[in-house]
This record gives C-alpha cells, structure tokens and sequence, in this order.
C-alpha cells in the first residue's frame, strides 16, 4: 500500500499521524502521563463573592456618593444639637435680661451667651436649636403621616382600579387643586395657632402628591409575573399589596419623603416668618429669622444664624436625597 505524504511523530507512549488528506490520531498513555486541573467539583460550586442583598447594594452604592455621605453627617450633627443644644447652655428659650438685649460681644460670650442675645435678652444659642428641634418635629410628623396615608391610599388605588380608582383619584385632584397655604389658615381659624395645627394642615396638603407617584407605579407593577402568581396561588389584595406591590415602590417613597422634609421645614419657617406659624414665645426657625430681619442692620447675626441652619438643613437633605435616588433607581445605578 502506497504510502502518503505527511508527519509521523512516534514513541513508546504517543502516536500522532497527520496526513495530507486524512487527519488520523492514535493515543496511547501510561498512567501518571497527564495531570488533571481545575475539576474539583466542589471548588467549582464555591461562591467566592459575597452575596449582597438590595439593600446591601444600595448602602454600598450610597457610601460611593461622597456628597450624601458628608451631607449625612452633617445632618446627624445637627440633629444631634437640635436635641441637646438647649441643654448645653444653663439659660432657657423663654429667659430673659433686657439687660444684656442685643448684644454679641466677648463680655455676653462669658456669661454663657455664646450667640448672643435678641433684643428681649434672650439666649440665641438655645432659642436657634429649640427653633430647629420645633421645625424637625413638624416635618418628621408630616412627613410620617403623609408616608402612610399616601403610600396606603395611592396603593390601594392602583391594585382595585376600575371605578373606585377613578373616585378616588378624583377626591386627590379636589385635594390638590386647593393651595396649602388656604388649608392652614383655615385650620388657625378653626383650631387655632399652634405646632399642632400647622402639623394637620401640612400633612393634609402633601399626601396627594405621593399617593398619586404610589398609584402610578403599582400599576405598572400589579401585571408583573410574580404578582399574577402570587393571585394565582389564592393571596388576598391585601397580601399582595402588603407583601409584594408596596415593598418594590418604596424606592420611590423614601426619595420622595426624603426630600418633602426639607421642604416641610422651609413651609414652617415661611409660616412663621409672616407671622402665623408657631406663635410666640415659642421658637422657630422661621420666627428667628424674621426678628434677625427686622434688624438686619443693628444686629445682623441674629439673622444670620437661623438664615444658616435653614440652608444646611435644606442643602443636606436635598443631597441626600439626590443619593437615595441615584442608588435606588435602576435607571441611574451606572
């Protein structure tokens, strides 16, 4: 038989023939000719990457943001004074030395006035962090109240539909179409001046805004698979509402509550800077800067200081909440 042209390599142990036209290999080993790597079974199946939840993902994607992270801190600081910075000082918001009015100089310093005093005597450093203990509690109460009512309402809207849907969409635009302002006042005339009738006027006139975002995203998620499974399996509307539409739209919510705070806090000092927020002798930040612009000439710190506190508790919250959304919106995570 004629012989064809090609390579031959031959050995005790190998055999390896390749041909012009034909590709013919022959294999013959000995045991110990080959090792065998990376077909450990169980080596393979490990998971060398630690297993992160959402939420685990949103934190690490928030610690990423150095503006929310420094901004949070603040916050914390002066969250932090706003409890016990009238404590600090040996003086109280309603005590006063028409003595000493107006002044900010080395002499009150000593004393123990560290800020000054107003033109009644009274301490700046404990009226400015009563005044924003009071503007925080306002907008932690509106903005609790307006999560569950909104959240619940708007919820409850989109999973029903239908009829009741339209009804009660309709109640929210008669809400909404009627500005705040015109609500709180008719609430002071009511009920009176107070802390607590600015919180029932707020929390009434903001909840509209977010049962209509809740609404808007239980719709798009009710038809998803996992809740027609869950219908499937026999879960109540209000299971699925309360185990799987509202959980996947609290992205949304904390961004939303996340920024109303601030908001809340420049209304309460709006209202108390024209004169029917929080009545006096009560501080507030909106009170405090009004008297420091009445005299923003002979006394300028007094309007400086709450004029401050205003803008950092604003500017904080804002980038926060800039942080929030940009970690819990899919959209923005690259």
């Amino acid at each position: 038989m004629e012989k064809k042209p090609g390579y031959e390599l031959d050995n005790e142990d190998v055999k390896l023939k390749l041909v012009e036209k034909d590709l013919e290999l022959e294999y013959i080993s000995t045991d110990g000719d080959f090792a065998v790597y990376g077909s450990d079974l169980e080596e393979s199946e490990k998971i060398h990457r630690k297993n992160i939840s959402y939420w685990g993902d949103v934190y690490r994607r928030v610690k990423q943001n150095k503006g929310a992270v420094i901004s949070f801190w603040v916050l914390v600081v002066l969250v932090f004074l706003c409890i016990f910075g009238p404590f600090m000082s040996e003086f109280s918001f309603r005590q006063m030395n028409s003595t000493i009015g107006d002044q900010w100089n080395w002499t009150v310093i000593k004393e123990g006035h560290w800020f000054g005093t107003d033109v009644f005597g009274r301490d700046v450093w404990v009226r400015l962090w009563e005044g924003g203990r009071v503007s925080f509690l306002i907008a932690l109460v509106t903005v609790i109240s307006e999560g569950i009512f909104g959240t619940v309402y708007g919820g409850l809207s989109g999973l029903v539909g239908g009829k009741l849907d339209v009804v009660m969409m309709r109640i929210v635009e008669i809400i909404m179409c009627i500005p705040s302002m015109l609500y709180i006042i008719l609430f002071m005339m009511v009920l009176g001046p107070g802390i607590g009738t600015i919180m029932i006027a707020m929390a009434i006139s903001t909840w509209p805004m977010l049962a209509i975002i809740v609404r808007g995203e239980v719709l798009r998620i009710k038809n998803y698979e996992y809740v027609m499974a869950a219908e499937v399996l026999g879960a109540s509307k209000g299971r699925v509402l309360m185990k799987h539409l509202l959980p996947n739209t609290m992205g949304v919510i904390i961004v939303k509550l996340t920024l109303d705070i601030p908001g809340a806090i420049f209304t309460c000092a709006f209202l108390s800077f024209i004169g029917i927020g929080v009545p006096p002798p009560n501080a507030s930040l909106g009170s405090l800067a009004f008297t420091g612009y009445t005299q923003l000439y002979s006394a300028p710190y007094l309007f400086f200081f709450p004029a401050i506190l205003i803008s950092l508790i604003t500017l904080t919250f804002n980038l926060i909440g800039d942080g929030l959304r940009d970690a819990l919106d899919p959209k923005l995570r690259h």
